[in-house]
């Protein structure tokens, strides 16, 4: 599914602060927040969920650094471990780190392999003022994980502001089985490691108070026929002083068996009655604005709709609004409020990304607070 639909690029790969180093630098997140999710299947009786959470963001730590080789070549690596700060342990027992990579930069641009973070996922919260992870989030209205492994990618220099990244993976190694009890008949079932051949192509503009995101990408499970899928991702921002204004717009495509893939998220989304020999489309858009009410708090809001192309009643609209208040520069108070309308054959939750306080419904809603702090 479009989780496995990604692009690896690597931001922080090509961060001057990375690159700028000799040493290794130690960095990282911390995010622990009171979550709170509501609501109910049609008729069914509400149900409530509450528990501590990282709840606006990840928490992880990491070491990135750099060598200098000589004759503008620097080697460069980045290991990053995500946990759960209520736990202590890993975010996901089979995914322990986040990306992890080593490479070479210089004059040419950047290469870099290893599990690299996907920028699709990337443009999702570059552009969303609540990011990738709040109740405020929209990643989790769409199907796509954030890194994908065995992967390569390529990041050019910046020209009068444009950045070109190329991307590619040999084998995502997603496992894959059922999908909510769902898979394509007269198919054999997925449930082994398969070959996901992945490739991306991303345009970059940042000119000022203007950014622009252009990224397309494909993907095949080799051993089946019929399973390309087809995204094309669009994110923009104006910042112009007074308010930030940001939007995203998703055209997801797939061929007949594209939509098999195991252990993915599909967001609650309910494929029972696809067809089997029919093809996906699907559109997602987003607006978004943050506005500075002075020095350490800004308001956020955001609205978005889900609109799907292949079946009936399966589209979803959410809004959420929210506060940031900057205790300093690297610690921040939030407080997040989030609402879902599901249409019938929809279920899409409200949850932190990668957190379980979340119900489906035909209408949810949900609340977090609470604090963060980088280093």
């Amino acid at each position: 599914m479009t989780k496995k639909i990604i692009a690896m690029a690597i931001a922080a790969a090509a961060s001057g602060t990375a690159f700028g180093q000799s040493n290794v630098t130690i960095y990282g997140n911390v995010d622990a927040g009171f979550v709170h999710s509501s609501g109910g299947s049609g008729g069914a009786t509400s149900q409530r969920m509450s528990g501590l959470a990282s709840a606006a963001s990840e928490s992880y730590i990491g070491f990135k650094g750099a060598e200098d080789l000589g004759g503008g070549l620097k080697a460069v690596f980045d290991l990053q471990q995500v946990f759960e700060l209520d736990t202590g342990a890993s975010s996901n027992a089979t995914e322990n780190y986040g990306r992890s990579y080593i490479g070479l930069a210089g004059g040419f641009g950047t290469v870099v392999a290893g599990k690299l973070d996907g920028l699709r996922y990337g443009i999702y919260g570059k552009y969303n003022p609540f990011g990738n992870y709040s109740v405020g989030n929209f990643a989790s209205m769409t199907t796509q994980y954030d890194r994908a492994r065995n992967a390569v990618a390529y990041i050019s220099p910046s020209f009068n502001g444009f950045t070109l990244i190329l991307a590619t993976s040999s084998n995502t190694q997603t496992q894959e089985g059922a999908l909510n009890g769902v898979h394509v008949p007269a198919k054999p079932s997925r449930g082994n490691t398969g070959d996901d051949r992945l490739f991306s192509i991303n345009l970059i503009y940042a000119n000022g108070p203007l950014s622009v995101d252009l990224d397309y990408e494909t993907t095949k499970a080799v051993h089946y026929s019929d399973s390309r899928l087809y995204v094309a991702t669009t994110g923009a921002s104006y910042d112009f002083g007074v308010v930030k204004l940001s939007g995203v717009y998703d055209v997801i495509k797939g061929e007949k068996n594209s939509l098999i893939g195991g252990n993915i998220d599909l967001g609650g989304f309910n494929l029972g009655g696809l067809a089997a020999d029919q093809e996906y489309d699907r559109r997602n858009w987003f607006v978004g604005a943050e506005v500075p009410v002075n020095e350490r708090t800004k308001l956020l809001a955001s609205y978005g709709q889900v609109k799907d192309r292949t079946l009936s009643d399966a589209d979803a609209k959410k809004w959420a609004i929210g506060a940031r208040y900057a205790l300093s520069k690297r610690t921040t108070l939030y407080a997040d409020y989030a609402q879902i309308k599901n249409d019938d054959n929809a279920a899409f939750t409200i949850t932190p990304k990668g957190n379980s306080l979340g119900l489906s419904g035909v209408g949810v809603k949900g609340f977090a607070m609470g604090m963060k702090h980088s280093f």
